[in-house]
């Protein structure tokens, strides 16, 4: 689940690993940011953001894993 850290950022911390996704809202869209590493997260987090209402217009992992 994402939670609001910031206005217009959210995170979401991973059991797995306890690293973080970060979701940026733009104008366009959002940027996220390390996205889940397993299928539950990704799962998650494609149906926190189809809440949001506001296409994926970038993203990128800060570690190859």
């Amino acid at each position: 689940m994402l939670t609001p850290v910031a206005d217009g950022v959210l995170v979401h911390q991973s059991e797995l690993l306890r690293n973080n996704t970060v979701v940026v809202q733009g104008e366009a869209g959002v940027l996220v940011v390390d996205p889940g590493l397993t299928t539950g997260e990704m799962s998650c987090l494609a149906e926190d953001l189809r809440r949001l209402g506001q296409p994926v217009v970038a993203g990128f992992a800060t570690h190859p894993d």
